[in-house]
């Protein structure tokens, strides 16, 4: 089927650049000057889901990760220990809470801290502000793992490795912690250590 452009489309471009009649050709009139362009409405929708999904993703306060944010709930664990980070983005600003609940024989010691700090690129730095100190921590956000390097009590630096999980899961695991506490300390490590 052949149908006729409008005149304003042909011979814009001076002697010898038919413009219009090379696009009508390819494309009908649909890229010239006044011409109409159809589309399917499926392959309208098509478009319009992926770029929607596409603009969406990042977005919000959920348990994905924004290009320049970390996942807005991290849970990390060892054998004697459980700790949740949760934070809120804005751009590189971070702000949010850390809690970490530590098994020392049968006693059991809960943190919660206030946090604040920067994401840059893969580069983290928080500050954390308990109760009774200050704790200021590095590290590396890679994809959504968060690998932090904490200080410990003989002085050493450790990695610690907080994924993506909610307050559900953190719950789970204090309680399966509190569940494993030992009436005296004992050189044998807790379950959570055998499980790796």
């Amino acid at each position: 089927m052949t149908r006729d452009c409008p005149e304003s489309s042909r011979g814009r471009h001076g002697p010898g650049k038919q413009l219009g009649a090379v696009t009508k050709r390819r494309y009908g009139c649909a890229l010239t000057p006044g011409g109409t362009m159809h589309v399917r409405p499926a392959a309208l929708a098509a478009t319009l889901t992926c770029l929607l999904a596409t603009a969406s993703c990042g977005s919000g306060t959920g348990g994905g990760v924004g290009n320049l944010g970390m996942p807005h709930t991290l849970v990390g664990e060892d054998y004697d220990s459980v700790t949740m980070l949760e934070t809120d983005t804005s751009g590189t600003t971070v702000t949010g809470t850390l809690d970490t609940t530590q098994v020392d024989g049968t006693d059991v010691r809960h943190q919660h801290g206030k946090v604040s700090g920067t994401v840059k690129g893969e580069r983290v730095t928080l500050a954390v502000d308990f109760e009774l100190g200050h704790t200021a921590l590095k590290g590396t956000l890679s994809g959504s793992t968060l690998t932090l390097q904490a200080p410990q009590p003989d002085g050493q630096i450790e990695d610690y490795v907080l994924k993506p999980h909610d307050v559900a899961y953190y719950n789970q695991r204090i309680q399966a912690l509190q569940a494993g506490a030992r009436p005296t300390p004992s050189a044998v490590p807790s379950s959570f250590f055998d499980q790796g």
